[in-house]
């Protein structure tokens, strides 16, 4: 059998090679008839470029592009691939969509359109060509939603009392989530919690929560949600806090003249508005003729100004006054007095005339037996004649008619050793001491002493006498 079989081998080797003569001999028979003939060779179709990933608000419309080449005969497709759905097959819907179309452009490119996109249109798409394996590009759409908030999750205008806790909701949707800022519509800041003065310019979250509010809390709130796609939306919360009437006066005591105008004011601070009032000696104040009420509302608006204004005020008028405001939380009132003004007297004081008196001096003939007293008289004029102007002025007031006796020599006689009997004048003047000078007081007690003095060395030797004795 071995020998049998390696006999044979030499016999198959030799007819595999003739075969592969044969087939070489066959194409250079049949290269002439080719070279003179064109041979149409078919390229496989493809895709240019990928597909792009589209970003659109809700609402708007958007066309996804494919590119093709080497189409020939072949087709394109669209499918959404989430849903395994297809859309369009060339230029026709396959979908029942009304939203989906679809556009060709010259022979490589088709455009699938969806009008007024919605959240459910996000997700990828896929281009296809079908050749015996399906060729495919994938986009991905993605569907971006404005914020919006929910009214009906959200909360709405509050009215607590002053010292309660407060919780306000914002609820918001939009794709992506948006995010939620609480602010105030004036620009001050949050008292998130008044016990432990915390106090921010805006707090972040669905949530805003205010601990022991106050009257300082009341205001409108702003909630905000903004996701990044256009427009940013806002929710206006309004947050009353009620509280009683409380009272400022600036002036409790005033005045004013009879026949002038006055204007009486009083300063409330309630919430909810209070009803105000003014009362005249318990009697209810109303408008007339001379009288007028107004109130003019302050920043913020819980704060009123009272103002009570009378003209041409009459005695009546005047006493006490109460402003008085009431609202469903309480009840308080302020007190004013008004007195009455007496206006200043105005005195005009005229000048004082002195007349002057000028002085004479009698010339009276003089008993030879008294000229030795004369002759004192005679010094005490010299003595007069001694004063200053001044001193003089006193002697010579034009008050006292009894001063001309000091003038007239012959009027002035002393009745006795003692002058101050003697001296009438001075007596006259010391019964009344409050109108007598100082200086005539002085020169009343010097003036007897020039008729003393000629008796001395009598009364020295009588004393004399008397000592040796």
């Amino acid at each position: 059998m071995k020998s049998l079989s390696s006999q044979m081998c030499p016999t198959k080797t030799f007819v595999s090679g003739l075969h592969l003569i044969q087939n070489v001999l066959f194409l250079l028979w049949l290269a002439p008839e080719l070279s003179g003939s064109k041979v149409k060779i078919l390229a496989e179709p493809g895709f240019i470029g990928n597909l792009k990933n589209v970003t659109v608000p809700e609402g708007r419309d958007v066309m996804l592009t494919c590119t093709v080449k080497n189409l020939e005969s072949h087709k394109v497709a669209w499918i959404h691939y989430d849903r395994s759905a297809i859309l369009t097959v060339q230029n026709h819907v396959i979908t029942r969509n009304p939203r989906i179309a679809v556009s060709q452009e010259g022979h490589q490119t088709w455009n699938l359109i969806i009008k007024n996109v919605q959240t459910a249109d996000q997700g990828a798409y896929m281009c296809q060509i079908n050749t015996a394996k399906a060729k495919t590009r994938l986009g991905f759409l993605n569907v971006v939603v404005p914020p919006r908030i929910e009214d009906s999750l959200s909360s709405g205008d509050k009215v607590r009392t002053e010292g309660s806790n407060v919780t306000l909701e914002c609820t918001a949707r939009g794709s992506p989530p948006p995010k939620v800022t609480w602010k105030r519509e004036n620009g001050l800041n949050i008292n998130t919690d008044k016990s432990q003065n915390i106090s921010v310019p805006h707090v972040e979250g669905e949530m805003l929560r205010l601990y022991k509010v106050s009257r300082l809390d009341m205001g409108a709130y702003m909630c905000i949600a903004s996701n990044g796609v256009p427009p940013a939306v806002s929710k206006r919360i309004h947050l009353g806090i009620d509280f009683p009437p409380m009272m400022w006066i600036p002036a409790q005591q005033t005045s004013a003249i009879s026949g002038n105008s006055i204007t009486l004011t009083c300063f409330v601070e309630a919430h909810p508005e209070a009803l105000t009032f003014w009362e005249h000696d318990g009697r209810m104040i109303q408008s007339g003729r001379r009288v007028y009420m107004t109130n003019k509302p302050g920043t913020p608006k819980y704060k009123v100004e009272m103002k009570l204004t009378i003209t041409t005020l009459e005695r009546g008028d005047f006493g006490n006054y109460k402003c008085i405001a009431k609202n469903p939380r309480g009840q308080t009132d302020g007190s004013i007095t008004l007195t009455e003004e007496i206006p200043p007297t105005t005195t005009t004081l005229e000048p004082s005339t002195t007349a002057f008196v000028p002085t004479t001096t009698a010339t009276t003939t003089h008993n030879p037996r008294k000229r030795k007293k004369h002759g004192k008289k005679r010094k005490h004029k010299e003595f007069f004649n001694g004063l200053t102007n001044n001193e003089q002025d006193d002697f010579s007031s034009n008050d006292d008619p009894t001063n001309t006796k000091y003038h007239n020599e012959e009027q002035y006689q002393p009745h006795s050793t003692n002058g101050y009997e003697s001296n009438s004048w001075f007596n006259a003047r010391s019964s009344s001491s409050s109108s007598f000078p100082r200086n005539q007081l002085v020169l009343g007690y010097i003036y007897p002493l020039p008729i003393l003095i000629p008796t001395l060395p009598v009364l020295m030797g009588f004393f004399q006498i008397s000592w040796f004795k």
